[in-house]
């Protein structure tokens, strides 16, 4: 049987607004405990044996069986120096830190929830927990300690642009440190310490969160304004195409835009950027559980993809597998969507009462 190691219980560190210490997406843990913690002990243990721990490392698992990267390569990518054979089990010392600070967001994206979004918990009036700023200077001394061996951090939210969290953390990572960030962009760049930052710093990854142009974006990700988006992608996409930063748009697959994708991929190359694709499986807003009419348009808007533009290999199986479901899926969640639509237009953000019609006709029509 082939051994299979992992370095993310010596490498890893990631850490949710819950309240949640972790090596990588599992093993929940403390931070003082996690040198020396039962249950990572035991991990370490049989990752020294080469065998992928059955409960610990089932996501890893359940994505490499189905054929498809897990956050193993990510970890051990990034730590290719990292030695399992001589590794203590005490060992930990953080190449990669995921961090999660709080869920502070300044949209109520039609398909979030107030799990990710303060702003959608204020709208629902539900309390929001982010119960790792208890651990916060706790966090910034094991970080600031282990600044040295850091290699990339990854942050994310909620909208991580407006944590002040962030912004002290950047203060203390050297400049050749990786920073990855998520972001939905529609922060005020002038205003917030972070994207002034990030800016001045030298090695910086880019995923902007969208998945619509102008009308359609402000309806899907509700509480900024297409002129703002398209501000602050001109200034970070410069600073893509003219320095080492890196990035791209990352955008989700979804009802809202199965039928334009084109003028998503127009906008994309006229900022000279590629498009990670993420498709939503399972409920009223995947597109391959609609009626034939819907996956149709869907599978229309796929053909004129790839006739008008070039395609990349990534862009080439992802579209191929979201035909194959297209073609296969057979259920229905079309009721489910109009209650959504309703509830959205006149509970959650009755000043786009309406518009779902005025701006997807073709799926208003369809549906």
């Amino acid at each position: 049987m082939e051994k299979k190691y992992c370095a993310a219980p010596w490498r890893g560190l990631h850490l949710n607004f819950d309240g949640q210490i972790k090596t990588c997406c599992a093993a929940i843990t403390r931070l003082d405990s996690v040198l020396g913690s039962d249950e990572l002990l035991e991990v370490k243990q049989s990752l020294k044996k080469g065998i992928l721990h059955k409960e610990y490392c089932k996501g890893c698992i359940d994505r490499e069986n189905a054929g498809a990267n897990s956050e193993r390569d990510w970890h051990n990518n990034l730590s290719q120096d990292f030695d399992i054979h001589t590794a203590d089990l005490d060992e930990h010392t953080p190449s990669l830190v995921d961090i999660r600070w709080t869920n502070t967001c300044n949209l109520a994206c039609t398909y979030c929830s107030p799990y990710f979004s303060t702003k959608w918990a204020s709208i629902i009036g539900v309390p929001s927990s982010n119960s790792i700023n208890k651990k916060y200077q706790e966090v910034i001394n094991y970080i600031n300690r282990h600044k040295d061996q850091v290699k990339e951090v990854a942050l994310v939210g909620g909208e991580p642009l407006l944590m002040k969290e962030n912004a002290d953390l950047l203060d203390i990572l050297p400049d050749n440190v990786l920073v990855t960030v998520i972001s939905n962009m529609t922060v005020d760049f002038t205003r917030f310490p972070v994207p002034k930052k990030l800016l001045n710093r030298s090695r910086v990854g880019w995923s902007m969160s969208f998945d619509n142009i102008g009308k359609r974006f402000e309806y899907v990700r509700w509480g900024s304004t297409w002129e703002r988006l398209n501000k602050t992608i001109t200034v970070v996409s410069n600073k893509i195409n003219n320095t080492n930063h890196h990035g791209g748009i990352h955008a989700v697959y979804n009802l809202y835009n199965c039928t334009r994708i084109c003028e998503l991929k127009e906008y994309a190359d006229s900022k000279n950027l590629n498009i990670v694709w993420q498709r939503i499986n399972g409920d009223h807003l995947d597109p391959c559980l609609h009626n034939n009419r819907i996956k149709q348009l869907a599978l229309d808007e796929i053909k004129s993809y790839r006739h008008r533009f070039k395609i990349s290999n990534t862009d080439r199986h992802f579209l191929d597998q979201t035909e194959k479901n297209l073609i296969l899926d057979n259920q229905n969640s079309t009721q489910k969507f109009l209650d959504f639509t309703h509830d959205v237009e006149s509970k959650w953000h009755p000043d786009q009462k309406g518009q779902f019609v005025k701006l997807w006709p073709e799926l208003a029509e369809a549906l």
